[in-house]
């Protein structure tokens, strides 16, 4: 996707922390698992304090010290399914066919609020599904990530970036929506966006005339959001 527009994917590398020591446990759970770059630097920590008071400190007594920062973002790694078969499935439904499904739906939504739920729902399905496919640790929850998204796009209203993205895809004046002829007219069935006023040099784009539907959803929305500010509207 657009570089203002990117997630960072850090390797799985996490401590298990046992938070039966506390009364409470960490951030209220019996055990925790924290990233290995974070462990090490709460490491320093608790071996200064242990150093200093001349005791072993139990290491969830040094999470619970920085409790309002940590909680909100620990013991969030998403775990791969069990199964080969499920793991292949949510590739295929969560990351690969993503943008198929989320585009075709919101295709078809009546209201501005109802686009906005598949728009937000798609962003927070992929962001969860790409940590799994990578075995890796989030930064930060989906709903933060789509706020994120939000932001770097500078998108106050939600629901008409949404709107906007909807009535782009139904306009046969601006774009071509391909879809597979051997099939019903389905969400899955959308191959290609094909960006008409670039395919006819009315706008030069940078991502040129032709965008596979397969790309991850996040970069499409992107993409579709560039020609629309930079083809569609200046050109009106």
């Amino acid at each position: 996707m657009g570089k203002q527009a990117g997630v960072k994917v850090h390797p799985l590398d996490y401590h298990d922390v046992d938070c039966r020591y506390c009364e409470n446990g960490c951030c209220g759970k019996k055990r925790i698992a924290v990233p290995g770059d974070l462990y090490s630097r709460l490491l320093t920590i608790k071996e200064a304090m242990e150093e200093k008071e001349g005791a072993r400190i139990p290491f969830c007594k040094v999470i619970n010290l920085f409790a309002d920062v940590l909680c909100p973002a620990l013991g969030k790694i998403p775990r791969r399914p069990l199964r080969i078969k499920q793991f292949e499935e949510m590739i295929s439904r969560d990351i690969m066919y993503k943008a198929r499904y989320s585009l075709g739906r919101l295709m078809d939504t009546p209201d501005p609020r109802l686009a906005w739920t598949f728009v937000e729902l798609g962003l927070r399905d992929w962001f969860v599904a790409i940590h799994r496919l990578m075995n890796a640790q989030p930064r930060l929850d989906s709903v933060e990530y789509v706020e994120n998204f939000l932001e770097k796009l500078n998108i106050t209203n939600r629901y008409s970036f949404a709107w906007a993205i909807r009535n782009l895809l139904n306009d046969p004046d601006a774009v071509e929506v391909v879809r597979r002829e051997d099939k019903s007219r389905y969400a899955m069935d959308i191959m290609e966006i094909r960006l008409i006023k670039v395919r006819e040099r009315e706008c030069r784009f940078a991502w040129g005339e032709v965008i596979p539907a397969s790309n991850h959803l996040p970069s499409l929305l992107v993409i579709l959001y560039r020609y629309y500010q930079e083809c569609v509207v200046k050109n009106e």
